[in-house]
């Protein structure tokens, strides 16, 4: 199994995106995000650091989202 990108690099990824890709891509996590970490906790023996590292990219994303509504929106 690959290694999971880290959250510093996915935040890297996303905010080197122009405007509507950046924004098509915190949308698409906010929705996504919530429901992996949901099946995982769901799993017979679920993995806390799968969750841990969902839960942390999640609370970055969330973060990346205000930023883009203060910077595109005021």
């Amino acid at each position: 199994m690959a290694k999971p990108i880290t959250t510093s690099q996915l935040k890297k990824n996303i905010q080197s995106l122009p405007r509507d890709p950046q924004r098509e891509s915190i949308e698409r996590l906010l929705r996504v995000l919530p429901r992996f970490i949901m099946e995982e906790v769901a799993r017979p023996t679920p993995n806390e650091k799968v969750i841990k590292s969902l839960e942390k990219n999640l609370k970055m994303v969330r973060g990346l989202w205000s930023d883009y509504l203060v910077k595109h929106h005021a």
